[in-house]
């Protein structure tokens, strides 16, 4: 493990895809998020903020009561009660306003006067900010509380009931958000995992016996060593309302595929006529740098009155700037021996945006983001957002570099090969065949990677969260697997500026993750941190994930 670890880590800081929340629940944490976290999961979560759009009329079918005129003038959840649940829990409710400062500023007055002993919150209910205080289970004590708060000066005092319990902290939604900086990481395989690395490569194994060289070999199966990077870079992306803007997000999709022959051959030699075959080279890599622009709104639909407590819908779209694109794939590559002689003969193409002169033509196009969000009552939470859809990058040039080669060695010619000078080096390469073409392929586009992401959440208490979202990548040029992914997370949440997030997921690329990590509120700021692993726990994982970001709330 320690030899391993440090540069796994190192290596996941340059290369990322998931935000630290994200990170910590395995990709759970898809129905809560806020502010410009949307741009990375569903625009639909920006519509918590701002007035909702009507379709057509509502009717409510049921038993109402009125408040008489006199209470009209209260900013109460409603003039109308619906009886349609048993009410538990009483509050009293000290102002409502759409001014959020105003209502801070009443609560600051009420705590310097009264203390904490009893629990108040500000909720944030459409567009109007509310200051309750108290979970009374007796009407007669939350009356009593309520005539003390009006012989206090707080005339506009009443009883609010509710078959919820009081939030734990303060629910209001914040109007504007923005990353600082954000670095994340994300580095899996197929094979490779830290028990073996340090007791086969640092644990001063003898590979001189066959049974320890077997041994050592048996991880890598017939399909060779697949290799996972993906990344991203965010600085100073935000959210402003209904709106999130990101600028500046370079991210790096990456996907290298190593045969099972090369390792013959590094620890069993060149064996005779035991033809080694290393067709199976490949490389996918992407880097491109989205412009991201979402927006969200809260929907009031007839048909779905009495269904959910609230419902958003939310669209975005990403202009893909290209920078590099890089495909190469090896056919007939193999190392042939014989008892005089050794012949190397393969092909390979190599397609990207760079020509022979190493000039680069960047690349552009656009993707679209889909999104539905609601709050079927406050305990649960669904989510259902469909990220880069049709997504590609038009390369307005491209080359296609075909190298074909053939070497052939004598035995002798090994022997003595060390000791050549440049005029015999210079004989011996003549005798290769090699062939290097170049074709301009013109305009070329490549598939962006897109994903379907069906996310749930379930307030288990006012400390338990329990999160979990099913995630599906799309058919694209930069992943050989896109099986759906099972992620299931949970927030602790007993302090409030320091909530703490787990969760594991099975599926996708890697198979089994997990992860694990925190947020620091500290006022307007907060820090978000999440580490995690691939195909395993700890001295099994076959990768790591690491990010964090600094984030402005206000």
């Amino acid at each position: 493990m320690k030899y391993i670890y440090p540069s796994l880590i190192l290596f996941s800081i340059i290369f990322a895809q998931h935000n630290p929340i994200q990170t910590a629940t395995a990709g759970a944490y898809h129905a809560r998020s806020f502010g410009n976290h949307a741009i990375q999961n569903n625009p639909a979560l920006l519509g918590k903020f701002g007035e909702k759009i009507v379709f057509g009329s509502l009717e409510i079918d049921s038993l109402i009561i009125e408040f008489p005129d006199s209470l009209s003038t209260q900013e109460n959840d409603s003039n109308i009660i619906v009886i349609d649940s048993l009410i538990n829990y009483y509050s009293v409710q000290l102002i409502a306003n759409a001014d959020r400062k105003m209502v801070k500023k009443v609560k600051k007055e009420y705590l310097a006067t009264f203390g904490r002993e009893i629990h108040a919150v500000i909720i944030t209910e459409e567009t109007m900010y509310k200051f309750r205080v108290g979970d009374f289970l007796s009407r007669d004590s939350v009356n009593l509380f309520r005539d003390s708060l009006i012989a206090s000066g707080y005339d506009d005092a009443w009883v609010v009931t509710s078959n919820q319990p009081l939030a734990l902290k303060d629910q209001v939604t914040p109007y504007f958000t923005m990353t600082i900086a954000s670095f994340e990481g994300d580095l899996g395989n197929n094979t490779l995992y830290p028990e073996w690395i340090n007791n086969q490569l640092f644990g001063g194994l003898d590979l001189r016996g066959s049974s320890e060289k077997e041994n050592f070999l048996s991880i890598f199966n017939s399909n060779g060593i697949d290799i996972n990077f993906q990344g991203s870079l965010n600085w100073l992306n935000f959210g402003m309302g209904n709106l999130a803007i990101s600028m500046f997000q370079p991210k790096i999709y990456s996907s290298l595929t190593l045969p099972k022959g090369i390792m013959d051959v590094l620890f069993n030699g060149l064996q005779f006529d035991q033809p080694q075959d290393l067709s199976d080279l490949s490389l996918n890599l992407l880097f491109a740098a989205p412009l991201s622009l979402s927006y969200g709104r809260q929907l009031e639909i007839p048909a779905l009155e009495g269904k959910v407590d609230k419902f958003y819908a939310g669209a975005g779209i990403n202009i893909l700037l290209g920078f590099t694109d890089v495909h190469i794939e090896s056919d007939n590559m193999q190392i042939v021996t014989t008892s005089d002689s050794i012949f190397i003969n393969g092909k390979n193409s190599l397609i990207s945006n760079i020509d022979h002169d190493n000039n680069i033509y960047f690349g552009n196009g656009f993707s679209i983001d889909f999104g539905v969000a609601a709050n079927i009552n406050p305990r649960v939470n669904i989510s259902l957002a469909m990220q880069n859809l049709l997504g590609s990058i038009t390369w307005p040039k491209t080359y296609s570099n075909f190298h074909e080669f053939a070497i052939s060695v004598s035995s002798d010619e090994l022997e003595d090969i060390s000791d050549y000078k440049s005029t015999e080096m210079d004989s011996l390469t003549e005798s290769f065949t090699i062939n290097d073409t170049t074709y301009d392929l013109g305009s070329r586009n490549t598939k962006y990677p897109g994903k379907i992401m069906l996310g749930g959440s379930y307030k288990i208490s006012n400390i338990f969260v329990f999160d979990i979202a099913l995630t599906q990548y799309l058919k694209n040029d930069y992943f050989s697997q896109t099986d759906p992914k099972i992620s299931m997370g949970l927030e602790i949440a007993s302090l409030p500026k320091f909530p703490i997030y787990f969760g594991m997921s099975t599926g996708g690329l890697y198979g089994f993750t997990w992860g694990g990590g925190f947020s620091l509120n500290l006022g307007g700021f907060q820090w978000n941190i999440g580490v995690g692993e691939n195909g395993g726990f700890f001295n099994n994982a076959k990768g790591v994930r690491f990010s964090t970001e600094f984030r402005l709330i206000f």
